[in-house]
């Protein structure tokens, strides 16, 4: 007998905790799910949603941090739709449309260069202003007049949140490592394409290739974030970093949990994983119905 026959067969326990409670219940629903021992954190994913009552219909990622959009390891699906198209939509076939390669490069590359010192926060305070103004137009008329004022302060708040913009935060820019000379360069009239023909063919410079005097060139716009597909993943990889992680489903809802591994047990006999091993409280809805 092998020492896999003697110790049966085995399986991933994960407690999943919503960060969304249901009007009424005293405590945020969780569950513990069993996974197989060969899963990876796609099929974690998949768990995860089923057991709240999702339907896998959108994106998704995991975190190290509380908030995903700040965190500094991200384990996402859109890595491996990048490279291996989407399960979630058919993929779009090519046409005429299409940008060839080479101008997709530098278009990436001029992004980059555009990007550098503008105002991080800035944006997502004009953004927050724009985005107050829009659910003014769309939730106002559906409330009572006289709870209006009310929930016309409340708006702001939401969409300073859904920005992940804080309070008294420091302004920040996205800064692009760049020569001296370049960045003089840039702040000529027609500087953007000086700089682009010196870098050409962007490729080269996006391929890591290089070109004399620009080795420092930062070209990431991911601020230094590691990023990493989850197809084919050990669910366990995370975890090894650290306990618990924010799985994140759904951009734009942004369905969150916290994710904590317990451990490796032995799995129930005859059951199929992966198996929701305790439930407790009840699940948000993915799409509840407004009156």
């Amino acid at each position: 007998m092998t020492r896999k026959q003697g110790r049966g067969r085995q399986m991933h326990v994960f407690k999943v905790v919503s960060r969304v409670k249901v009007e009424g219940e005293r405590r945020y629903p969780f569950r513990v799910l069993g996974v197989p021992e060969d899963a990876d954190l796609d099929a974690l994913a998949a768990a995860i949603v089923s057991a709240f009552g999702f339907d896998l219909d959108h994106a998704y990622g995991f975190f190290d941090g509380k908030n995903p959009y700040r965190s500094q390891v991200a384990y996402e699906l859109f890595r491996d739709l990048e490279r291996g198209g989407s399960p979630l939509a058919p993929a779009a076939p090519d046409g005429p449309g299409d940008l060839p390669d080479e101008l997709a490069d530098e278009a990436d590359l001029a992004l980059t260069l555009a990007l550098d010192g503008v105002s991080q926060s800035a944006l997502l305070r004009e953004a927050a202003a724009f985005l107050t103004r829009r659910l003014e137009e769309e939730v106002l008329p559906r409330v009572p007049e006289r709870l209006r004022g009310a929930v016309r302060e409340r708006l702001a708040a939401f969409a300073a949140e859904a920005l992940a913009l804080e309070e008294g935060e420091e302004d920040g820019s996205f800064e692009v490592l760049m020569p001296p000379e370049m960045r003089a360069m840039l702040a000529q009239p027609d500087g953007m394409e000086q700089v682009l023909a010196t870098l050409a063919p962007a490729r080269t410079m996006l391929g890591q290739g290089g070109l004399p005097g620009l080795a420092g060139l930062d070209l990431s716009l991911s601020g230094g974030r590691e990023e990493h597909g989850v197809r084919g993943v050990p669910v366990t990889e995370p975890f090894g970093r650290q306990e618990k992680w924010t799985f994140l489903f759904d951009y734009g809802d942004d369905w969150t949990f916290d994710v904590t591994y317990q451990g490796l047990q032995e799995a129930p006999p005859r059951v199929r994983l992966p198996r929701v091993l305790e439930s407790v409280g009840t699940a948000p809805e993915q799409y509840p119905e407004w009156e």
